[in-house]
């Protein structure tokens, strides 16, 4: 079988055109400023990778640097060219290193293939003389060079190295805990227990996990027959919540909860990307409690009808404008809401501050039916091989896509944020809530359901027919499974404080 990835690394797989042994080319860089492991070329030499498969988005990442404190007065050259199947060679990347640079003239590559999925390629890494033909002492460094599926490249990238990296780690720690720094780690009553079981080496393969005992999902699913007029999404994540129990927050019940904090004054609310606050209003219907409602959103339309369906005891205000530039201008909240919108916004630094400042001490910041995956509302592609293997089973009347009329052979792949702000930084939402708030109940889930059964496909079902039941059955099982096995959450409903309340808290007590 053709692999798939590539690290070079002492041993591998790479060899060098011109040299008949690789290994005594890799030396570590006395000059840099940080200790680095390379392999060395020259002009007129090359490293060629094994022959790969591509995957969907195959990228390469390089990190090359001068061999030597000075090279020639021209610099040198390196080309990384790619060869295929499907015709000659071709040029990707060229770029010169001289001796201005700092930092050794290291240069940090990340490069996507221009391939098709399946198809099979070679890489090569040329290195030349520089512009005016001069090669002396132009030593190209090879630190790092690995290919692989965009997501697995920090992965590669870190088992580049391993051997000496071990080497280096076992003899800094061998001694680092003898410093005085570490005098109150040390104990000098030890002695040495003879009577201890000998040093066993760690299995070299885990075992495997056991694979989980379904049947508990049949007997959860049994009696959850379709609601009149639900769709296909709308049950298939009912069932979702029936397989996985871990129940999202209850948003009505804080309202009160939070309402119990302010007897006699309405809670201040302020809902951002609001659209027509159709969430909103039904989650105030369910509280029940008196809401002094601050609605934002840049469509004036959207505002208006927000603002007519919402029930009596809430006051509302309405603000036309772009979150994006949100402050504490807009005053203090005990609730700062976004529902499914903050995945299209991209000052999402500015904006989660300007959330964060907005609060009152023990507000909360809540995200309701968020996006947070992939950016451009892509499947990671782990979740779409999954994904895949559901799809590709159904028959075509399944696959038929209401956007576009045809029968699709694999869930597509569109990049959604090419055109629009579709979740323009979807992907980056996660962390960065780390940098401004605190999580208080956080629930992530669907991986991938969502796109089984979104508007392109959930009116192929009849829920009334047994056999199209069956699939949506199926399709949740096996979304359950991989959220079981590792898969990522893309749909995220949570509650979160800031950060700025750990000023307000008790201090810890003393040691």
């Amino acid at each position: 079988m053709t692999p798939r990835e590539f690290v070079l690394d002492e041993g591998g797989d790479a060899r060098l055109e011109t040299v008949m042994e690789l290994s005594p080319r890799w030396r570590e860089l006395a000059h840099a400023g940080e200790r680095s492991r390379a392999v060395v070329l020259v002009p007129g030499e090359l490293l060629r990778s094994p022959w790969l498969e591509a995957e969907v988005e195959t990228q390469v990442s390089l990190v090359v640097a001068r061999g030597l404190p000075q090279i020639s007065a021209d610099g040198l050259t390196a080309e990384l060219w790619l060869l295929s199947d499907a015709g000659p060679a071709r040029k990707l990347l060229c770029w010169t290193l001289d001796n201005e640079a700092d930092n050794n003239g290291e240069a940090a590559l990340l490069v996507t293939l221009p391939l098709a999925e399946g198809q099979r390629y070679a890489l090569e890494l040329r290195c030349g003389p520089g512009p005016q033909g001069i090669p002396d002492a132009d030593w190209l460094a090879v630190i790092e060079w690995v290919v692989g599926r965009f997501d697995r490249v920090p992965l590669l990238r870190a088992r580049t190295h391993a051997a000496w990296r071990l080497e280096n780690e076992l003899a800094h720690f061998s001694g680092s805990y003898d410093a005085a720094f570490y005098a109150n780690r040390q104990n000098p009553a030890a002695v040495a227990r003879p009577e201890a079981a000998p040093l066993r080496e760690l299995p070299a393969q885990a075992s495997e996990r056991p694979a989980p005992d379904l049947a508990i999902w049949d007997e959860r699913l049994r009696d959850l027959a379709p609601q009149p007029a639900e769709n296909a999404f709308h049950y298939a994540h009912r069932l979702l919540r029936h397989l996985l129990p871990v129940p999202a927050p209850d948003f009505a019940a804080r309202l009160r909860m939070l309402q119990e904090r302010r007897p006699g004054q309405p809670l201040r609310m302020l809902s951002l990307c609001a659209g027509n606050a159709a969430v909103e209003r039904s989650l105030l219907e369910r509280a029940d409690v008196p809401v002094r409602l601050c609605l934002v959103d840049v469509n004036p339309a959207l505002l208006e009808r927000a603002a007519n369906g919402m029930p009596a005891c809430v006051e509302v205000d309405r603000v036309l404008g772009n979150v994006d530039q949100v402050g504490p201008d807009l005053g203090e909240f005990d609730v700062v809401n976004i529902t499914s919108g903050l995945h299209h916004l991209v000052e999402l630094e500015r904006v989660l501050a300007g959330i964060a400042a907005t609060l009152a001490p023990e507000g909360e910041f809540w995200l309701i039916g968020e996006q947070i995956g992939r950016n451009g509302n892509r499947l990671w592609p782990d979740a779409a091989e999954a994904a895949d293997a559901v799809f590709c089973a159904w028959p075509e009347q399944k696959r038929r896509n209401a956007g576009t009329g045809q029968v699709d052979a694999r869930i597509p792949k569109q990049d959604f944020s090419r055109a629009c702000f579709e979740g323009i930084r979807s992907q980056d939402i996660e962390g960065l809530l780390g940098r401004y708030f605190l999580p208080v109940d956080v629930h992530v889930r669907d991986c991938f359901l969502w796109r089984l059964v979104d508007p392109a496909y959930a009116g192929n079902f009849d829920l009334a027919d047994p056999a199209d039941l069956a699939l949506v059955r199926d399709a949740t099982r096996a979304e359950a499974l991989h959220w079981l096995e590792g898969g990522r959450g893309t749909s995220v409903n949570g509650v979160w404080r800031s950060k700025r309340d750990v000023l307000r808290a008790p201090p810890l007590p003393r040691d």
